[in-house]
């Protein structure tokens, strides 16, 4: 006697087969998704930390800049990442002649400020002019590196 409601061995093998077909393509693009959220944070950091060195010039307001950034209130670029948090033996900023450390330049709240998406310290470079993450091996030097010039 056959059961008009079963399903065959042949359709439940077919329906499997389709379910594994389907999440052999679509699991790799959820699983991009955390690589590429820590790139996104990444970058939006090194722009951050890139605004914070030389200011944004697109940000005027009557002929003066709004933002204009460590290297032009100071007068040199930083010798390390934590000048912009921390005054140290920098002067203190005049305000006749608008020069010396008006900061924070950039809030470090936050306990992993200067950490890329990857929670590796980002590597800054005052002679070459270029904030570095190290990607998420932690190796500079390599493919995955990601670098911006200011």
């Amino acid at each position: 006697m056959k059961s008009p409601f079963g399903f065959t061995l042949t359709e439940i093998l077919m329906v499997l087969l389709l379910v594994s077909i389907l999440s052999a393509v679509v699991i790799p693009q959820f699983v991009d998704f955390g690589d590429e959220a820590k790139k996104a944070v990444t970058n939006d950091r090194l722009l951050a930390f890139k605004l914070a060195i030389i200011g944004d010039s697109r940000i005027v307001s009557n002929g003066a800049y709004l933002q204009p950034g460590f290297e032009a209130q100071v007068g040199d670029l930083p010798n390390n990442l934590d000048e912009l948090v921390t005054q140290g033996a920098l002067p203190a900023y005049n305000p006749f002649t608008k020069r010396g450390w008006r900061g924070p330049y950039i809030s470090n709240s936050d306990s992993s400020w200067n950490r890329d998406g990857w929670g590796n310290l980002l590597v800054y470079s005052k002679a070459g002019r270029t904030l570095t993450s190290c990607g998420p091996d932690g190796a500079c030097g390599n493919a995955d590196d990601l670098s911006m010039s200011f």
